[in-house]
């Protein structure tokens, strides 16, 4: 039976052994470092099994073996850079992974004045203020908030100030893919209601006024078109984001 844990970038329930959360693409660095390992594994194998060929070895000479030992220690060599070139990458602007118990105290305490906060700006109605207050949180003070009071809510006000950010990419020549693929994951995120009942007092308004306009002219899916999205962008109740990449990307030629 494969251990679950919960990703403390979205909150989640994921295998252990993943490399990545499915639902938000957050590296998972216990899970990612067995992945590599067995990478390191399987090259080593393959040098064992061309020690293990002496025929081979004499027909393509000395030379010939000793290449393959230095491409096979080449690759292992590539594998672990671009490997703690992602993970640094992933991870520099996000919360740790594991805590210290003094670390844990103060991101509980975090935590609770964070969900106060939250809480008080949704009440206001300020999508500027809760996305400042998750962003702060996630990419500044790398403490995860999950389990907070509106934390999704304060996901969505984020995800709603990033799409007004990127919105004009919309008006160039020619889009570039990552813009379109962020454009269409945040129309995605609110057109299938993935900030929940939670925030849907705040962003349902938002979603028949700004999303769906947006969908249906800009980006030119109909309706029956996200219908048939539904089931390929969704893993589990949340709106993956590779997934809405996939389904998507043959179409990003037609926005405008």
């Amino acid at each position: 039976m494969k251990e679950m844990i919960l990703c403390p970038n979205c909150g989640a329930e994921i295998d252990k052994d993943v490399a990545k959360c499915p639902y938000c693409d957050f590296i998972n660095a216990e899970g990612a470092e067995k992945q590599f390992q067995k990478k390191i594994s399987k090259i080593r194998e393959d040098i064992e099994e061309t020690k293990k060929e002496p025929s081979r070895a004499l027909v393509k000479g000395f030379t010939g073996g000793t290449k393959v030992l230095l491409i096979s220690v080449c690759v292992l060599v590539l594998l672990g850079a671009l490997f703690l070139l992602e993970l640094l990458r992933e991870t520099k602007d996000k919360p740790k992974l594991f805590l210290t118990a003094e670390e844990q105290e103060y991101a509980d305490a975090y935590t609770r004045i964070a969900g106060e906060q939250l809480t008080e700006s949704y009440a206001a109605g300020d999508i500027a203020r809760m996305a400042e207050i998750y962003d702060q949180a996630y990419s500044v003070d790398r403490i995860s908030i999950w389990g907070a009071p509106y934390y999704e809510a304060g996901y969505a006000s984020s995800c709603y100030m990033k799409l007004q950010q990127c919105l004009p990419d919309l008006d160039k020549d020619r889009i570039a893919v990552p813009e379109a693929e962020e454009i269409t994951y945040y129309c995605f995120y609110f057109y299938y209601r993935a900030y929940g009942d939670e925030g849907a007092e705040l962003f349902d308004p938002i979603r028949e006024k700004e999303i769906l306009p947006i969908i249906t002219g800009r980006l030119g899916f109909t309706e029956e078109d996200m219908e048939s999205f539904r089931e390929k962008v969704f893993d589990g109740t949340n709106v993956n984001r590779s997934r809405v990449y996939k389904a998507t990307k043959k179409y990003f030629k037609n926005y405008h």
